[in-house]
């Protein structure tokens, strides 16, 4: 059994087909991405987004110029 994602682009495609004939799937995806609406158990954490922390990640510190080569 498909999950219900899959079904949703699969029945995009076959709409899209039915109007236009031949479909790119980068177009299909896209038109389902629109339309898709998530349902099941944690339909209550679905609104809810995690922010992450970014680190900042410093570079070398009292590096001065290039070493190493000399012409």
């Amino acid at each position: 059994m498909a999950n219900a994602w899959r079904e949703h682009v699969k029945k995009t495609m076959a709409e899209m087909k039915a109007k236009g004939g031949k479909v790119m799937l980068k177009d299909v995806l896209k038109a389902a991405g629109k339309t898709y609406k998530k349902s099941g158990k944690s339909s209550a954490a679905a609104g809810k987004t995690r922010k992450r922390k970014s680190v900042k990640k410093g570079g070398r510190k009292g590096k001065k110029g290039k070493s190493g080569k000399k012409h």
